[in-house]
């Protein structure tokens, strides 16, 4: 039988990780999302299909781009004489990117199959097993790219690597059904109880999202509850407390809770790549707001952390 080759498309691969799951491990950044999440931290990874992103603090103003672009897609603003590109029109045919010699057009999403990406995770073998680590994949949203999920956990299971699954929530439970039977552990975000609330930031309300909570804390796989904790968006003592509640209902399949505080530098991020942030840029948020959340999940899980 010839073998099967399945692909994805990859955003980034990171080596000892240490913040998404136990252990020293390799987190393999899927692009697409089922969410649109304004405090996201990895805007690059939000669409499915690779794509050219403006870099806009490397570019000189050369015209460059203009010169190769087969389909009038790119344009200089004005003001700051900095590449815009009109998505309706782009090919991603990378002949921007190859022309510009600062760097200021970058492709982000990588097409590799399965056994290209294990490659890469094999490298690092020996410190997933002294350090009792593994393999993350997140997003984005991996559950964007279910099959893709599901063959690479069955290559890292062959191989006896633990696998773990950070995912929003928002994606068909048939999808999970695929994924979850070679998931170790789940990391589940829970980003605010109030479904409204959570479609005014999140672009969809959390229904869903809660519904296949409870059925993987059924199943009994491993979980832990991740929460951003948002200054205006989520930081009330109501969401909090409904979110405790709501954890405490999930039971034993929940391993720990952990406080993701709200990443003040990532909007530095917007900025070069010349997209709006709604944030404050570099301020964080200080121990001391973060500390008094503690009190609302000690009694819901075994283990509370923050920073994941």
């Amino acid at each position: 039988m010839a073998k099967e080759y399945v692909f994805g498309i990859i955003n980034d691969i990171q080596k000892m990780s240490m913040n998404d799951g136990p252990g020293y491990r390799t987190t393999v950044f899927l692009k697409g999302c089922t969410l649109n999440c304004e405090w996201c931290h990895n805007p690059e990874g939000k669409n499915r299909y690779p794509e050219i992103i403006p870099f806009i603090s490397n570019c000189t103003g050369c015209g460059e781009c203009l010169k190769v672009c087969p389909t009038d897609a790119i344009s200089l603003d004005r003001e700051t004489s900095t590449p815009h590109i009109d998505r309706r029109l782009c090919i991603t045919c990378l002949q921007c990117v190859n022309a510009c010699q600062s760097d200021a057009l970058i492709k982000w999403g990588k097409i590799m199959s399965v056994d290209q990406v294990m490659e890469e995770v094999l490298k690092d073998k020996l410190f997933y097993t002294n350090s009792k680590g593994g393999l993350t994949v997140s997003g984005g949203e991996p559950m964007a790219q279910p099959n893709f999920v599901k063959a690479l956990f069955k290559a890292a299971k062959k191989e006896n690597i633990n696998t773990a699954l950070d995912t929003c929530g928002q994606a068909p439970w048939d999808d999970y059904e695929k994924v979850l039977p070679h998931t170790d552990l789940v990391l589940f975000d829970l980003k605010n109880m109030d479904t409204r609330k959570h479609y005014s930031y999140a672009g969809l309300g959390n229904k869903l999202i809660l519904e296949n909570a409870e059925k993987i804390a059924e199943k009994e796989i491993n979980m832990r509850i991740r929460i951003p904790v948002i200054p205006g968006s989520n930081d009330t003592k109501e969401n909090w407390e409904k979110t405790a509640e709501f954890i405490k209902k999930l039971g034993k399949a929940v391993q720990g809770i952990d406080l993701l505080p709200y990443h003040p530098y990532v909007g530095g991020k917007y900025k070069a790549f010349g997209m709006d942030y709604p944030y404050p840029v570099g301020e964080g948020l200080e121990d001391e707001l973060i500390e008094p959340i503690i009190k609302y999940f000690i009694e819901s899980a075994p283990e509370v952390s923050v920073g994941g």
